[in-house]
Formats: C-alpha cells, structure tokens, sequence
C-alpha cells in the first residue's frame, strides 16, 4: 500500500482495465475502417496494380478499382502519364490528373465515361484526355446526377451518328464546363433536360453541331469557340416533346461551319430561344438562322455578323440590355 492507501494490487488492476478499454476503442476504430474498406483519397498510376490498396505509395492501376475504395465525396488521383481504360461514376467523386500527367481514357467500345449517380451527387473531371479507339458510344456521358464539372478536359473521335463527345441526358442536372476543347465528335456536346454553363470550350471540327441544345435545356456559353463543324456551330432545335430549348450565346466565335453559324429550330409545337450578344459570326454558310414557328433568334445588336454565305436567314429580332 502506498501513501494514498492505493495498494499495488489496485493500481496494476486499474491500468489493465485502461489499456483494455484502450485496446478495444482501437480494435472498433480498425473494425469500421475495415468495414467501409474506403479512403477519402486514392491514387492510380501507370505503374500499379490493382491488388493495392490505392495509396500514394502503392496505387492501383485503373479508375474502376480506386473509385470502389473511395468514399463519396472523396478523390481519385492520377499519379503519371499512362493510358487508362473507361470507367463509371455512381456517387459524388472528384477524378483528377495531376499537373504535368496525361490521364488518357482509351476507348475501344461503350462509353468512355458514365456518370449515374444521385440528384443530389457532385461530379468533378479535371485534366483527362477521352479518346475513341473504335468505340460506337460517346465519349462522357450524363445520365443522372445533381452537377458534372468538366474541367481542362479533351474529348475527341466520338463520330457515330447521334453520339457525343459529351452528352446529357434528359434526367441529367446541371453542367458546368470550362477550358476543354470537344472536337471530331459526331455532335461536339449534346444537351436535352438540363441546364449548363460553358465557358472557354472549343467545339471544333465535329461532323454536325457543335453545340446542340435540345428539349428542355436551358445553355449559356461565354467566351467559347464552335468553327469546322459539319452542320453548324451553335444550335437549339426543339421538339418541344421534353420542353422549350434555350441557349444564350455571350462572347462567342462561330466560324467556318458548314451550316449556321448560330441556329433557332422549332419543329412541330416546339419552342426555341437563341439569345446572341457581343460575338463574331462569320465564314459560315449561314450566319444566323431562325426556322420554323415559334422558334426565336434575338440578337442584343452588338454582333459582329459578316463574310458568310447569307448573313442571316429568317427573322432576326432584338433585345436590349437591362
């Protein structure tokens, strides 16, 4: 017995029963950690393999395998240059590439990537490189989900007739795209049933639109780019068989299209809105072109709308700023 009148016995007794109750906290802890078998951070890398656990010293190989050990919300990191295969989103993920790697997304068949995740679910694409090797899909792909972010992309070769180097379905969210360049597509970006920003998006050289903003869309581009593209740059065509399409054009060059530069399309009961402020349009078939009832196509007047074939074709009307 000590001073304190706390006797050996006690006091041995009492720190097995700390170290105990510590042990088993740990054990818990490794117990759920093990259960999730998820990170908030992963890593792939050309180098890898898929037998590791996505770690930053010993990654795997493809997406599919680090996006299965990764929490929602968390990130998948490219470590290097390397080519990668397709892959499918169903939560909230961030996919990035590190500066200075090439994350290219080889695709021989489907889709390159596919986004179906929940409505309330964010997606984030930075820095990838989707390439067609054969495939008859599209190169990403919006099914479902609350808000896809395409950041510094390249998406190329997606030429089947009716695919995308990006589309969005009818049930998708909101987009938003910025500095990616979507070229050789059959249709550069393909947009129906949901809203997008784009802004700094090169859509060149694709076999009909650039941009074509279908059935329920609501589109704004800024400081974007559509030129070479088969059968125009900027469209909104509408059937109206899922809602009005709406498209606003905003410091934008359409050039060198083999069609309209800028169209407004209505078919059937289906109505188009295309609103064009403070853009260049020119060395186009047609410049800007409204067809069909109701469609309309309305320019803020500060366009510069010259060189093409025929300037303009159908009623161009105007709005002004508030």
């Amino acid at each position: 017995m000590n001073a304190n009148g706390i006797t050996l016995k006690g006091a041995f007794m009492n720190t097995r029963i700390i170290s105990s109750l510590f042990g088993s906290l740990l054990f818990v802890i490794f117990l759920a950690s093990g259960a999730s078998g998820q990170a908030q951070r992963t890593f792939i890398s050309g180098l890898g393999n898929d037998g590791n656990p996505c770690t930053r010293t010993a990654p795997c190989r493809t997406f599919g395998q680090a996006i299965l050990g990764t929490n929602a919300g968390g990130e998948v990191i490219v470590l290097d240059s390397a080519g990668y295969g397709p892959f499918a989103i169903n939560k909230s993920i961030s996919i990035i590439a590190s500066p200075g790697a090439y994350a290219g997304i080889s695709v021989f068949s489907g889709d390159g990537i596919d986004i179906v995740a929940g409505t309330l679910d964010t997606v984030i694409l930075r820095g990838l490189t989707v390439n067609n090797q054969g495939s008859q899909g599209n190169g990403i792909r919006f099914v479902t989900g609350g808000r896809l972010h395409i950041e510094t992309c390249v998406v190329s070769g997606f030429a089947a007739t009716g695919n995308a180097g990006v589309r969005c379905d009818g049930t998708a969210g909101k987009l938003e795209m910025m500095d990616s360049i979507v070229r050789g597509n059959s249709i550069g970006i393909s947009i129906q049933g949901a809203s997008a920003l784009l802004d700094q998006v090169r859509m060149e050289a694709n076999v009909f639109e650039g941009l074509f903003a279908g059935d329920g869309a609501k589109v704004t581009v800024r400081n974007s780019v559509a030129s070479h593209n088969g059968a125009g740059g900027f469209f909104a065509i509408s059937e109206f068989m899922g809602g009005a399409a709406e498209l606003t054009i905003e410091s934008c060059v359409a050039s060198n299209n083999g069609g309209a530069g800028i169209r407004a399309e209505s078919i059937s009961t289906g109505v188009a809105t295309v609103r064009v402020s403070n853009s260049t349009i020119t060395d186009n078939v047609v410049g800007l072109e409204n067809v069909g009832s109701p469609a309309t196509l309305l320019s803020l007047g500060n366009n510069i709308v010259e060189g093409n074939g025929t300037n303009t074709s159908g009623t161009i009307g105007s709005f002004t700023g508030k």
